[in-house]
């Protein structure tokens, strides 16, 4: 069974993620500094705010603004949730916006699950020990939360992505650079280093490539990696080498991405 677990990202903003699983808990009136963003996973939540009684199904989100009081209970046998929680300033500093409107609803169904699937994806990456530039993934997994949540539920207004060939000329550079230098990658520092929001980077980088910039470290990283195991290292050595967790983790991402294992490349 899943236990209760709090993550709190001090290095990012001070961003808090809570994975929420019980039948008896229950939480005395309270609000929160910042807005509240989770979904339903399973069973009914119950919350007691804006002086009505809601139940919240498997499949609800839950958005709640700034300092909106509120109680919360398992409204069925048991409930499990994910939820973020964000201040504004966090918010703005991730999306590069300026102005939040919030949230008009507080239960609206999850449209398509796009929320429920980014909460159930920041999670993972959470709980992944396993994973290759660990604070990139998270970053990008928080921001394709905020995104998600305020551009479909709280009428933000997100940059559009714009052509950036310059840009992302720069951050390929970048990444190449970090790797050989045996860097860990963070989306601050590439957004950093091309001057530009991270939210408007990720968006301008997948509108161009298809990738996210996690997406074009990891082919970094692979590539690298298929180039040490051509010049003959072992398949350990290269996975390390290439910033890879272990043998185990380099296997996994080069038979996604290749097709094959590393034993099965083959220098002619």
């Amino acid at each position: 069974m899943q236990r209760n677990r709090y993550h709190h990202l001090e290095w990012l903003y001070g961003i808090d993620f809570f994975e929420a699983a019980f039948s008896t808990q229950t939480f005395s009136r309270h609000a929160h500094e910042g807005f509240a963003i989770g979904a339903i996973a399973e069973g009914a939540g119950g919350y007691l705010c804006r002086g009505e009684s809601m139940v919240l199904p498997a499949g609800s989100l839950s958005l709640m603004n700034p300092e909106e009081a509120h109680t919360g209970h398992a409204a069925a046998e048991r409930v499990r949730y994910n939820m973020l929680y964000a201040s504004e300033a966090a918010v703005r500093a991730v999306l590069g916006v300026r102005t939040l409107r919030g949230f008009a609803e507080i239960a609206p169904r999850d449209r398509d699950y796009k929320l429920s699937q980014a909460l159930v994806r920041l999670a993972e990456c959470l709980n992944s020990a396993q994973m290759a530039d660990h604070r990139l993934a998270v970053e990008e997994a928080v921001h394709a939360v905020l995104a998600t949540a305020f551009a479909l539920y709280g009428r933000a207004v997100l940059r559009q992505p714009g052509n950036e060939p310059a840009a992302i000329r720069t951050m390929l550079g970048f990444i190449e650079d970090g790797l050989v230098a045996g860097e860990a990658l963070s989306l601050t520092d590439m957004a950093a280093a091309v001057g530009l929001n991270p939210s408007y980077l990720i968006r301008s980088t997948v509108r161009a490539t298809g990738l996210t910039p996690r997406g074009h470290v990891l082919r970094a990283r692979l590539n690298h990696a298929r180039r040490l195991l051509l010049d003959g290292a072992p398949a350990a050595e290269a996975a390390i080498a290439a910033g890879f967790y272990d043998q185990a983790h380099l296997i996994r991402h080069f038979r996604r991405h290749y097709g094959v294992t590393p034993g099965a490349l083959i220098r002619h």
